[in-house]
């Protein structure tokens, strides 16, 4: 039945005692409770696995996989695997939510549009001070007449809310297939995850809704750039060409738009590592055409300007000085 929609929120967990409370309390607290919480224990060495243990015991909703580690990836396939909601929500084991009544929302959002697919915004949350940004300022609801799926992917990609995070999605679970579970081993998982969302959904929807609190924390992975990080990225992107090749022609400009802000991080995530990622530059190269599909994004635009005059290696050299410079 329609109003008996179960959600599965699945939360991967690695050495997060520090926060892991916080996290899972944050769900608890929900007032849709129609749900069940996979905790997906990815071999915590840390006080993690017991906090699991423990939480379970007191919440029969709380689900705990023990698993060797395996990484961030395999965790979530882990939890998409036991679960067996009606839709998917993943939340980071060091992220939270806060707000109570956000869950209900969003199931009332997809008792209307029956989304496979429903994006919502999140806050970026300083732990040092305590401040929620905002990822989106300013931005409506998807309209409920825009009905096709290329009307709404317009009304996503146009307006630079379809973003590579599986953490601000609520996914059909009967969508999900082999396809879509995550690349294991692999940082930047999320890029190709979610261009083959776009292809493998019929249809998507966006609520402007900022419960989701990301933890920025001086040590995070997402901080810190090595050489593993720059090629798992340029290969994701790379990965997400393949997908184009697929998808109907009427979509290619959305799914096109996506790729080229995923193509841009490249040039941002290059300057920003110790020793210049010369194949990681090759691999992609040939490939910079995919910036015409700027959508008057300022930035792409200038680099697909320079990436025509100059090629992508001198672009890729003078936002390094650029970076380095400023930085």
């Amino acid at each position: 039945m329609i109003d008996k929609i179960k959600i599965s929120v699945i939360i991967p967990i690695y050495l997060v005692e520090r926060y892991l409370y916080e996290c899972v309390e944050s769900v608890q607290k929900q007032s849709y409770k129609e749900m069940e919480i996979i905790l997906v224990d990815d071999g915590s060495t840390d006080a993690s696995s017991e906090i699991c243990d423990e939480l379970a015991l007191r919440d029969k909703r709380i689900k705990v996989i023990h698993k060797e580690n395996g990484g961030l990836s395999d965790a979530r396939n882990a939890g998409m695997q036991a679960a067996e909601g009606d839709y998917l929500i993943f939340l980071d084991g060091d992220d939270f939510w806060d707000d109570s009544e956000a869950l209900m929302r969003l199931v009332d959002r997809i008792r209307v549009t029956k989304a496979d697919v429903l994006n919502f915004s999140y806050n970026k949350y300083f732990e040092d001070t305590g401040e929620k940004l905002p990822y989106f300022y300013g931005v409506q609801n998807m309209p409920l007449e825009k009905r096709e799926k290329e009307q709404q992917l317009a009304f996503l990609t146009e307006r630079g809310l379809y973003i590579a995070s599986a953490c601000n999605k609520m996914v059909n679970r009967k969508i999900l297939n082999e396809e879509l579970f995550f690349r294991k081993g692999v940082y930047s998982e999320d890029i190709e995850w979610c261009v083959k969302l776009m292809f493998h959904a019929k249809s998507m929807d966006f609520v402007c809704e900022n419960f989701y609190c990301y933890r920025q924390r001086h040590n995070s992975i997402s901080h810190t750039i090595d050489r593993k990080k720059c090629e798992d990225l340029s290969r994701n992107i790379l990965r997400c060409f393949h997908v184009f090749k697929e998808v109907k022609e009427s979509e290619k400009k959305y799914v096109g738009q996506y790729i080229a802000y995923q193509y841009g991080t490249f040039f941002a995530v290059q300057a920003r590592t110790e020793e210049e990622p010369v194949e990681c530059i090759e691999l992609l190269a040939k490939y910079h055409w995919i910036l015409s599909y700027h959508c008057r994004n300022r930035k792409l635009l200038m680099l697909h300007i320079c990436c025509k005059v100059f090629g992508m290696k001198i672009t890729c050299k003078l936002v390094r000085c650029i970076f380095r410079k400023c930085g």
